[in-house]
């Protein structure tokens, strides 16, 4: 049970077997020992594994902060979008959205977040925003995006969380960083031979640059000959172009062509982003087409941050949630889907995002961290950290005979007026 969640010292397993072990300092010691548990039973088959990317691997949103470096720099203004993209619209609760009225883009996609009248019975209200983001970038090559990503990514922090101020005073976007404790589960899945996948609701171009040119460097000073390979990572992406108006698909280009998939640079300028965007778009459950079309299976793990990976989480046999305690609405949502998918087989692993960001063993770090619990962290933990979920590891089922489940729905009255970053 995750009940008190206070920092105890872990019981380390001596040698240099091939077990699974986690040392980083921010693991919760239940959530570590199960997890440790669950990677060793499965270890050696080649069981999927599906992770998120933003605010699960990293702090921060990579597909906001590579649109943030877009429009600071001038690439991507309201002037310069077709107005068919950008609609107006009634905020629900307030007044006319307009793109000619905003600051900089990233004011629009903020409001297009939670863009309808439905509220709380919207099962996905940010998949819109999302999908915006990247419709947006119509005529961009897909180094452009690299380049912004690139610049995000090696953006000053001086302090965490850092951001990059879109239109001074009024619009920016939070700098990501690598969670070391996400770095080491991936590094010890990969080492123990699982099938490591990254589905994330960002642009494909800006995660996969992460994967292949931050990631899997890191991957490699744990003493991994190979890191994640440019073909599992999937993110939202639209029908590319090239010169001779040949149209692809990122799912199947990144597959035929090695210079593509290794993100050389005159790869990436030769194409450029169309209005039309690849189906399925891995947002919500469109994570589970994605996953029945690349995996054609359950994952054996699944892990993510936000009720846009509740779909996925579903269909998955064991789930690591991270429980971002600044969300209250997030973690309420969440305790709704272990109630109707049952304890058997949730982690929780509650983290911070704002002030002093990262993984945490328990609400005591959390108060020593805060000089005291905040009204939203209380009631986060409330929802989600007090309650006896079973963390007992399930039976693993290597057979790739097993079917995927049908997704139970989701509760209603989930966060809408929320980012997915911080």
């Amino acid at each position: 049970m995750l009940g008190s969640l206070a920092r105890r010292i872990p019981k380390r397993r001596g040698g240099s077997g091939p077990e699974c072990r986690l040392q980083a300092p921010g693991w919760n010691e239940e959530t570590r020992s199960a997890l440790e548990d669950i990677i060793n039973k499965g270890a050696g088959q080649q069981l999927p594994v599906v992770f998120d990317f933003d605010n699960t691997i990293i702090c921060g949103d990579i597909g906001e902060a590579s649109l943030a470096v877009l429009a600071r720099s001038g690439v991507l203004t309201p002037a310069k979008l077709a107005r068919t993209t950008s609609p107006p619209f009634r905020v629900p609760g307030g007044g006319l959205m307009e793109l000619s009225s905003c600051a900089d883009v990233t004011q629009y996609y903020e409001a297009l977040l939670a863009p309808t009248a439905h509220e709380g019975r919207d099962p996905n209200p940010l998949a819109n925003g999302y999908a915006w983001a990247v419709e947006i970038m119509e005529n961009l090559s897909p180094l452009d995006i690299v380049n912004a990503t690139r610049t995000a990514f090696e953006w000053p922090q001086p302090v965490r969380p850092a951001f990059i101020e879109v239109t001074p005073g009024k619009t920016a976007m939070s700098v990501p960083f690598f969670y070391p404790e996400a770095v080491e589960l991936i590094a010890e899945l990969v080492r123990l031979r699982f099938d490591v996948w990254i589905i994330s609701a960002s642009n494909v171009w800006s995660v996969r640059w992460m994967v292949l040119c931050a990631l899997n460097p890191l991957l490699r000073r744990r003493g991994l000959k190979a890191g994640l390979a440019a073909s599992h990572v999937v993110g939202i992406s639209t029908l590319l172009a090239d010169r001779q108006g040949r149209l692809y698909k990122d799912a199947l280009l990144v597959h035929e062509d090695d210079q593509y998939a290794a993100m050389a640079e005159e790869a990436l300028a030769s194409l450029r982003l169309t209005s039309r965007l690849q189906f399925p778009v891995p947002a919500y459950s469109g994570k589970i087409a994605v996953v029945f079309d690349m995996l054609g299976r359950n994952p054996f793990l699944a892990v993510g941050d936000s009720p846009g990976d509740h779909p996925l989480l579903a269909v998955s046999q064991h789930r690591l949630w991270i429980a971002r305690l600044e969300k209250p609405i997030y973690q309420r949502a969440t305790r709704e889907l272990i109630r109707k998918t049952g304890g058997d087989g949730w982690l929780i692993q509650p983290a911070l995002t704002r002030r002093s960001p990262g993984f945490i063993s328990g609400l005591k770090e959390a108060s020593e961290r805060l000089n005291g619990l905040p009204a939203e962290l209380r009631e986060a933990a409330a929802a989600i950290l007090r309650t006896p979920w079973r963390t007992t590891p399930r039976r693993v089922v290597p057979t790739r005979a097993r079917e995927l489940e049908t997704v139970p729905p989701l509760p209603h009255g989930q966060e809408q007026s929320v980012r997915k970053s911080l």
